[in-house]
């Protein structure tokens, strides 16, 4: 998920034309105190996986209250999911570069207003293949969440490492590190 980069058509003396500048935002983005990147909002971005074998990363870049929700269920995931700063490969784009939009490179990061919330239900499993940030995470008590084969992972919740269980729920800042 990433803010909408298209600058789309501007109303020039009553006729649309194609003249709109699209501005990479610069800085990191404000925290705004009233959106909870933790709870699922009406606005949010969902998906439900049900059962499906994925390999892929899940990014949420948005920089304004928007949190991306996903549900597993009878799934199986394997990737990074996470929220990022994601950031274009030029500055602006217009008509003469349209081929830019949407073209963008995925840090992750803890996230701020882009909250990153996992839901692993019945039967589902995740492979986590790099490092993720969360906001909120829920296993179902026969879900999982592991490394790939001959790696390690660990979970830090608030700064303060915590064992991954079947069944648990997590909120706050969930970090899943590979090593």
């Amino acid at each position: 998920m990433i803010e909408s980069d298209d600058p789309g058509p501007v109303n020039v003396d009553g006729k649309m034309m194609n003249v709109g500048v699209y501005t990479e935002p610069t800085g990191d983005p404000a925290k705004d105190a009233s959106f909870d990147p933790t709870s699922v909002h009406a606005a949010d971005g969902a998906a439900t996986f049900t059962s499906i074998a994925l390999a892929g990363d899940f990014y949420n870049g948005m920089r304004a209250g928007k949190n991306m929700v996903l549900t597993f269920e009878d799934s199986t995931v394997q990737g990074v999911i996470s929220a990022t700063e994601a950031e274009h490969r030029v500055d602006s784009i217009d008509s003469s570069n349209f081929y830019e939009l949407g073209q963008v490179t995925n840090t992750v990061k803890p996230a701020v207003n882009n909250g990153v919330i996992v839901q692993l239900n019945s039967g589902s499993t995740w492979t986590v293949t790099g490092t993720s940030h969360l906001t909120r995470l829920t296993l179902a008590a026969d879900a999982a969440v592991r490394a790939a084969s001959g790696k390690s992972l660990t979970m830090t919740v608030d700064g303060a490492q915590t064992a991954i269980e079947a069944g648990g729920a997590y909120s706050g800042a969930i970090v899943l590190t590979v090593g």
